[in-house]
């Protein structure tokens, strides 16, 4: 289904943010995970010391496991492409299903043999020591020398992490690494998916948990990717990157970071944002009049749904709508629309998307008019027409058509219903 197809760049508001937030934020957490392989590589010992800390950072220790064999899972045809999957939704859970089973394989085997001995947990450990580096002055992701004197197996000794004065306990375990089908069939992209979890080290209390996937931007062909070290350490880290962004813009957009800085007299200084999104979303509605044969899908939250035909098409062509919020905590307060596109392309860039050689999209009437550009997706997957409107302060709508393929027939085939659609939609907002 398309919502499942589309949830990766059709995440909006916080998660959007921290997922793609820069060039520069990803370029620093891959030179801090490129140093942590070069260390490993010369074979240097992972670790570092924790040094005290200045009274107003909140410390977080950090505890990853990232022991599981290295895995391929290659496809030719058929099955499902991991990379249009959603990092949220079925990804997670076709990794986790078929990870043990592929472990033994002889893809597996051959890369297990071409990478050697390589210790990951440094590159997790130094990725996520970054993103909170870079990310708040609030927070510090400490990494400890020796983590088996915090956990024996899957036990956390909290009393002692609370003894060295960490308050709360992250735990990254990661259920896959390797390569996979992700872009395209027949090629190979390396890959991560971890999931973790946020414990108060005072009462041992889960605070919050989630999963996450993702692969490195490069495809590869079979023989290199298995045979090549070099080819996997680089991605790999670049995977990692794109994880850890993940795990922060959750514990971010959770409300969770202003929760922990609140229970440290910091709560002014990390916004809520979970209260804002609570806060926002009662000051508008949408209603849509469906075409005939179309179905609407709901989203993760309020801000964000799917139409698509209820037939066989939905797979490759669908709607995904999105309200979003210019304000200062989301760092999208901008004076007009053309500087929130520009914040919007300059996310898509990140992903791939070619955002240089957009072009105005005039196939539908609309009234009231939009914004309307047509882009290609990443890795020659079809296209995708990117719609704006500015309501009253400070709303957003945008409209993503995704055409993952026959992009002209589909336009012929639904554009009266697209049409339709929109101009048929009741968006309201009030104080």
């Amino acid at each position: 289904m398309l919502d499942a197809l589309e949830r990766n760049e059709g995440t909006v508001l916080i998660e959007r943010h921290f997922r793609y937030r820069s060039r520069a934020l990803v370029t620093s957490l891959l030179l801090a995970l490129s140093a942590a392989i070069a260390s490993l590589a010369g074979g240097a010992q992972p670790g570092q010391t924790a040094t005290k800390e200045p009274e107003t950072k909140i410390r977080i220790l950090v505890l990853v496991d990232a022991t599981k064999p290295l895995a391929v899972r290659y496809q030719t045809k058929g099955g499902v492409i991991l990379g249009n999957l959603s990092a949220t939704g079925l990804v997670p859970l076709l990794i986790d299903a078929a990870a043990s089973s592929l472990e033994t394989s002889k893809e597996s085997q051959t890369l297990q043999q071409t990478v050697g001995k390589f210790d990951r947990r440094p590159v997790m450990e130094a990725g996520i020591a970054a993103m909170f580096k870079a990310s708040t002055p609030y927070f510090e992701a400490i990494i400890p020398e020796d983590p088996s004197v915090y956990s024996h197996g899957t036990a956390i000794d909290f009393n002692k992490a609370q003894a060295d004065g960490y308050p709360y306990v992250l735990t990254i375990h990661e259920e896959f690494a390797g390569m996979a089908s992700a872009w395209a069939w027949g090629t190979l992209s390396a890959g991560s998916y971890v999931k973790f979890r946020l414990l108060d080290s005072a009462t041992s209390k889960e605070l919050a948990k989630g999963q996450t996937n993702a692969f490195a931007s490069r495809t590869q062909k079979l023989d290199p990717a298995l045979t090549d070290r070099t080819i996997f350490l680089t991605d790999y880290a670049a995977a990692v990157a794109q994880d850890c962004i993940h795990i922060y813009g959750e514990l971010y957009k959770l409300g969770q970071l202003h929760s922990m800085a609140e229970a440290h007299s910091l709560g002014r200084e990390v916004p809520d944002t979970a209260a804002l999104l609570a806060r926002y979303e009662k000051r508008f509605n949408c209603d849509f009049t469906l075409p005939k044969d179309w179905h609407q899908v709901a989203g993760p939250s309020k801000y964000q749904l799917f139409l698509e035909p209820k037939n066989a098409d939905r797979m490759k062509f669908g709607v995904n709508f999105q309200m979003d919020l210019l304000i200062e905590e989301f760092a999208q307060k901008v004076g007009d629309l053309d500087e929130y596109i520009r914040i919007v392309f300059s996310r898509l860039r990140d992903q791939g998307y070619d955002v240089d050689a957009a072009i105005p999209f005039n196939e539908l009437a609309l009234n009231p008019p939009y914004a309307a550009f047509l882009i290609d997706r990443p890795k020659g997957a079809g296209k995708e027409a990117l719609l704006f409107r500015r309501l009253d302060d400070p709303f957003v709508v945008t409209y993503h058509l995704v055409f993952l393929e026959n992009y002209d027939g589909f336009v012929k085939k639904y554009g009266q219903d697209l049409q339709s659609l929109i101009n048929q939609a009741k968006i309201t907002t009030h104080q």
